[in-house]
């Protein structure tokens, strides 16, 4: 049965929201406290994801979130969805909980996209508890004709003998039978035991009627089994299929990238550094537009060496911009890196000064003069077609040229729209650069 919860919402970089006064009359405590639950919350997401900072501040305003997004419980009875900011909530698009499941997958749990696609349909709400659980179900439904099986030692009492009986068992057997060690191939085993532990997990929080019966017969399906360890083996090469669906699990039962330390909360949050997201799928949508083979990700540059005037010792100063395409004779050989802050946050469509000085380092150590830095574009009222790229900035320093569009995200989650994304990034960024 499935919880009664009161969730509230925010956006990343949005406006101060008092969430005091909500939390404070949906669960009965003062101001003071509901602020103390904000940073509490603020700290454990800081905690989870590597900050060393607070990413929710609470002020006079109210309360803000930065760099991060996804779900995360606030009290028993009470949850925070933080949205990215190039998604935005409800008012900008209805669907954008498919669209964060689909980045944070890809993110998190890329082999995914190579078989699973998210059946989007806005007309009924879900949550994100919801889209995890219809996603392990589905992929169970595709590989259980093909069962996790494992051999395993097991003792058992029986009057057929079909193992290897202690002699002394044969002539004074047990009321049961003959005492006997046996090698059975099954599936009980800690894959099975963590993928019906990721559904256990799931059911309490999942109110879509149709998925909750998916888990159920997957946990029937699959039971019984051991409760889930933290030792873990790796799944067989002849298993490999079943190797997204494991992963899926075991981050089901860590909680989805957060661990609830406090009180009896038990849902699996969701928690992602948002940056990272949007670094990832355009790496990967690079790679698809361009080629494999033409695009190199995160490769380093030496732009230079810093000594220590203490001890005098040298080492080199590096950069890494986030893709490096090279010309297929067509087009030029160019810089590709993602940034999620900047012109956003103060509402101007222009290339912060700090990524054009980060830009002509790149420049400089690759040795290309072109450098083509990607924005999300931020939720509007205008619908665009996902990946439509608009290039909003251009700068020239010396030889080196400083490109700027930003690209639309809201529909990722549906089919084809990937390959849509990477099909535009191939035609507009060469062009962007003649």
């Amino acid at each position: 049965m499935a919880y009664t919860r009161t969730r509230l919402s925010l956006v990343e970089y949005g406006s101060p929201i008092d969430l005091s006064h909500e939390i404070a009359s949906a669960i009965g405590v003062d101001r003071a406290r509901a602020n103390t639950l904000l940073v509490e919350v603020g700290n454990r997401a800081a905690s989870t994801l590597g900050f060393s900072y607070n990413p929710i501040s609470v002020d006079a305003k109210g309360a803000r979130a930065i760099d991060f997004a996804g779900l995360i419980r606030l009290a028993p009875s009470l949850e925070l969805e933080v949205a990215p900011k190039f998604l935005g909530l409800d008012n900008f698009d209805a669907q954008w909980r498919e669209d964060f499941f689909f980045l944070s997958t890809l993110s998190r749990h890329g082999r995914l996209l190579d078989t699973e696609r998210l059946l989007a349909s806005g007309n009924t709400p879900r949550d994100l508890a919801t889209l995890v659980a219809r996603s392990i179900t589905s992929m169970y439904e595709v590989r259980k004709r093909r069962p996790l099986r494992s051999y395993r030692r097991v003792r058992e009492a029986d009057f057929f003998i079909d193992g290897d009986p202690d002699p002394l068992d044969l002539i004074f057997p047990s009321p049961d039978g003959f005492e006997q060690e046996l090698i059975r191939f099954d599936r009980w085993n800690g894959w099975n035991a963590d993928i019906v532990g990721a559904a256990k997990e799931l059911l309490p929080e999942v109110r879509d009627p149709s998925v909750v019966g998916s888990l159920i017969r997957l946990i029937e399906d699959l039971s019984p089994q051991n409760a889930p360890t933290n030792r873990r083996r790796p799944i067989p090469p002849r298993h490999r299929t079943w190797k997204p669906l494991h992963e899926l699990s075991i981050g089901v039962l860590g909680g989805l990238g957060l661990s609830y330390t406090q009180g009896k909360v038990h849902a699996p949050g969701y928690l992602v550094t948002t940056w990272r997201v949007w670094e990832d799928l355009l790496t990967l949508a690079a790679r698809l537009g361009f080629g494999t083979s033409a695009v190199m990700s995160q490769k380093g540059f030496s732009l230079g060496t810093k000594i220590k005037i203490d001890t005098g010792g040298v080492s080199k100063i590096s950069v890494y911009p986030d893709c490096v395409i090279e010309s297929d004779g067509n087009r030029p050989r160019m810089l590709l890196d993602a940034k999620y802050k900047g012109h956003v946050e103060k509402g101007k469509l222009r290339i912060a000064e700090s990524d054009v000085y980060e830009a002509l380092a790149f420049s400089r150590a690759a040795d290309c003069n072109l450098v083509v830095l990607a924005y999300p574009a931020k939720p509007g009222n205008k619908s665009q077609q996902v990946g439509t790229c608009t290039i909003f900035e251009s700068i020239q320093v010396d030889d080196v040229r400083i490109v700027g569009i930003q690209i639309e995200i809201r529909g990722i989650s549906k089919r084809g729209a990937l390959r849509q994304l990477s099909r535009t990034l191939a035609n507009v960024i060469p062009s962007a650069c003649v």
